[in-house]
């Protein structure tokens, strides 16, 4: 029987050969914006600027798999303010603002605490960040919305490790050079697949190392 796996987001880019490769072993639900097809893979189309907290409740209802092995969250709807934002005259839309924390912060909270009957002792859930929220670069400010929202995911992810059932992980992915999308994507999912309950709230780069964060 093939495992069993939630992603959500990863229906492009690196994130698609990611579900790809991850479909060789597990049977898929993938949340995505894009028309993705691969077999073993069930796709819930979704637009990501419409989507609202009685949408996602309904598609988590409505998921037929009765427990889930791997439940990773790889959504990226980018995240302001950025750059030229803070120049003077140059406000972001805080309408913008709310709207990137919902999709990326909130809506794998919502889904967590939703999915609560397919998710084990066992599950492994995990977030998908970035290194720039270890702040050390000051230059890297430019990004401060995207990593404002990867920082919080970051604490979202140790306080349910804490207080929930799962074995709850951050992934630093470091980078994903154009050329290497399928290196990383076996890279990753071997990390995963090592993964164990005393694991559980840890933070690792993509090689399996521990991402000191």
């Amino acid at each position: 029987m093939k495992k069993t796996a939630l992603l959500v987001g990863g229906g492009s880019k690196w994130g698609a050969v990611f579900t790809r490769h991850l479909a060789k072993q597990y049977s898929i639900d993938l949340i995505t914006g894009s028309d993705f097809k691969c077999k073993n893979v069930k796709t819930h189309k979704v637009n990501w600027y419409e989507l609202n907290p009685p949408d996602i409740e309904n598609i988590c209802e409505n998921l037929d798999k009765e427990k889930y092995d791997l439940i990773f969250f790889n959504q990226n709807t980018g995240g302001g303010p950025n750059d030229v934002s803070f120049e003077p005259g140059n406000k972001y839309p805080l309408d913008h603002w709310y709207f990137q924390f919902w999709i990326n912060c909130q809506l794998p909270y919502t889904i967590v605490h939703n999915l609560q009957d397919k998710i084990t002792d066992n599950t492994k859930i995990g977030w998908m960040m970035t290194g720039l929220i270890d702040g050390k670069e000051r230059e890297l400010w430019k990004f401060a919305g995207y990593a404002a929202t990867k920082s919080t995911n970051l604490h979202i992810m140790r306080g349910f490790a804490d207080r929930h059932p799962g074995i709850f992980f951050a992934m630093n992915p470091l980078w994903f050079p154009e050329d290497r999308l399928q290196e990383d994507a076996i890279a990753i999912t071997e990390t995963i697949e090592k993964l164990l309950p005393e694991d559980n709230g840890k933070a690792l780069n993509k090689d399996g190392t521990v991402w000191n964060i």
